[in-house]
């Protein structure tokens, strides 16, 4: 007696597919009403937490065991969206986005993937996850399938789409009878452009079609029990004479390299001078050249570990020499940076590139203790994915332009250039075009009592004083505008400035 498998779908799975519906619907609404419009700020912190729990949600319809490990995924893309609820500045709005994206695409992946030992997966990245992200929709045709197949659950579907006609024809109907229900339901439409309401919901309608392919991509691979490919070894038969004679001919340079960084460590302004240069052009024209070799390097050094694992003995020592002769230029380009901003004052891009050079480093030394310890490049490989991950999005909690604005303020205030006979390094127009988040720092100044400047007259210099605090005034104004604009889309840090500047003497 042989047993016929039915193509229709369970009891079950028709249900998960009508839940996965719903929490799709739901997930649109959430993206219409928080960041369609408004794409950050406070909106999208809460459309990352309940997407989040959507996800949470799918995963829990399959009823099979998860790996209750991918949940370290969710840690960055809460951190960042909560960063991009607290401050408005534009390099942590956008590294909030790409980190939470980039975090919640890994952590749906790995949640619904079979039960696996964390340490027993080779790689996050597989081409599965890279291509069931960008494609999702093939998931869909399996779903039509089973509706053919299925009366209750293509009835859903078929219901669905006929009752659309007529529920706006009852609703023109109501509107002619009732005029409480006619006044509520025309200021839907208020003052509203047929164009605009028709491209709205035409992204609303792919925006709920990826959410519904998603969930189901996420479900059957879950109740399927599709695992990743395994990934292939690294190419580590290539002979090793290859990567010596590499790596041998890049440390001469950096040897010689780092000969001329002692030079000017140890022979300081006085060395510099002696050749004609001054110590401002020497850090200037210095940092960003060295952050870009830094980040070579690091590349660099990630493709070896991956072909080689570091097995064999001449690739590792000259690995291991590259990195620390990249430590020296590390350590020097930093030098580089702290005289570029004690003379020039200190910026968002200076903030910014003193962390990747310093965050290099950190995965560099890394490379180099599990190179000497013999750890494999897959471990390591994931552990500095979430390391890079974590610490990024922790460092975006850190009220950088607020900063900013304090260190160059507070060195103002002391006259320390005027001290030195020196032109002020405030840059009162970098200053203002900082985000909300500095706005507190920018009224302390125009609240604050001016040093003199040697420069200007004193009438003079009180008029300059007159015409910031005005121009904070104007900012004020534009702010209010602005929050009455977006809404849910602002950062708490627009609603603290808003605060600040009503402080303004």
């Amino acid at each position: 007696m042989t047993t016929e498998i039915s193509n229709q779908p369970t009891g079950q799975t028709r249900s998960s597919y009508i839940e996965i519906l719903v929490i799709s619907l739901l997930l649109t609404a959430a993206f219409h009403f928080l960041p369609a419009d408004h794409p950050m700020g406070i909106a999208f912190a809460i459309f990352v937490l309940a997407l989040s729990l959507g996800m949470v949600l799918v995963a829990s319809l399959g009823q099979k065991p998860l790996n209750s490990w991918s949940y370290i995924f969710l840690l960055p893309a809460l951190i960042s969206s909560v960063a991009g609820a607290l401050y408005s500045s534009r390099v942590v709005q956008d590294l909030a986005f790409v980190i939470s994206l980039l975090s919640l695409i890994f952590f749906a992946f790995w949640l619904t993937i079979p039960k696996i030992d964390f340490s027993k997966v080779r790689e996050f990245w597989p081409w599965m996850l890279v291509k069931e992200t960008i494609w999702p929709l093939g998931s869909l045709t399996h779903v039509v399938s089973k509706m053919k197949g299925d009366r209750r659950l293509g009835g859903v579907a078929i219901g669905t789409i006929l009752a659309l006609p007529f529920l706006l024809l009852f609703a023109i109907a109501f509107s002619s009878a009732d005029q409480l229900f006619a006044k509520s339901f025309s200021n839907i439409f208020q003052n509203a452009d047929l164009g605009v309401y028709v491209s709205k919901t035409i992204r609303d309608l792919i925006v709920a079609i990826f959410f519904l392919a998603s969930g189901t991509t996420m479900l059957t691979r879950l109740v399927d029990g599709r695992k990743p490919a395994e990934p292939k070894e690294g190419p580590t038969t290539l002979n090793q004479t290859v990567f010596v004679t590499f790596l041998a001919l890049i440390n001469i340079l950096f040897l010689v390299f780092v000969g001329f960084q002692f030079a000017y460590f140890f022979g300081g302004q006085s060395y510099l001078a002696a050749q004609g240069i001054t110590y401002a052009s020497y850090a200037r024209q210095g940092f960003f050249q060295l952050l870009f070799v830094a980040g070579v390097v690091f590349g660099m050094a990630w493709v070896i570990y991956w072909l080689t694992n570091m097995r064999q003995r001449w690739t590792k020592i000259l690995s291991l020499a590259l990195i620390i002769q990249t430590g020296i230029i590390i350590v020097s380009a930093l030098k580089r940076l702290l005289l570029y901003i004690d003379a020039y004052g200190l910026t968002l891009s200076r903030w910014w590139a003193a962390f990747c050079i310093i965050l290099i480093g950190l995965t560099l030394l890394m490379v180099a203790v599990v190179a000497l310890k013999q750890i494999a490049y897959a471990p390591a490989a994931k552990f500095a994915f979430l390391g890079v991950l974590i610490v990024t999005s922790l460092m975006l909690l850190v009220p950088s332009e607020k900063m900013i604005a304090r260190y160059n303020i507070d060195r103002f205030l002391s006259g320390e250039d005027f001290l030195a006979n020196k032109k002020s390094s405030l840059d009162f127009g970098y200053l203002s075009s900082l985000s909300s988040d500095a706005a507190s720092e920018r009224v302390r100044l125009a609240n604050a009592e001016w040093p003199a400047d040697p420069t200007q007259d004193l009438y003079a210099w009180q008029t300059s004083q007159s015409s910031y605090i005005g121009q904070l005034k104007n900012a004020k104004e534009s702010l209010k505008f602005h929050l009455s604009k977006i809404g849910l889309g602002a950062s708490l840090s627009d609603y603290w400035a808003l605060s600040a500047l009503d402080s303004l003497k």
